[in-house]
């Protein structure tokens, strides 16, 4: 193997490690049910001063923004509605764990 074989196999050993790493944690997220909610960042152009052109490129980003509020806002509520019903299912599960006589079926 030539010296710049060795380094593109290198790169893409190093490259793919650096991909297992990050897929594994969002695999064990996966796994568990865990889903990310993405918060949105807020247009930058409302921060600085705006030239005549930009304000109907700012009042579009501004637009998006508030539909991407609403969007984390609806994830987080899925997110919390399943983290509770898991809970409930472990803790029910526990519960008939330590007396069948409270266990559904």
């Amino acid at each position: 193997m030539r010296l710049s074989e060795m380094s593109i196999c290198g790169a893409a050993l190093a490259t793919a490690a650096a991909f297992l790493t990050f897929v594994q944690p969002l695999a064990a997220q996966a796994i568990r049910g865990f889903t990310y909610c993405a918060p949105p960042s807020r247009p930058a152009c409302i921060e600085r001063s705006v030239a005549a052109l930009a304000v109907a490129a700012c009042d579009e980003e501004v637009q998006l923004f508030t539909k991407m509020v609403f969007r984390y806002r609806e994830c987080l509520e899925r997110e919390t509605e399943r983290a509770v019903r898991e809970a409930n299912d472990a803790i029910e599960r526990w519960r008939c764990r330590l007396d069948e006589t409270k266990c559904r079926n």
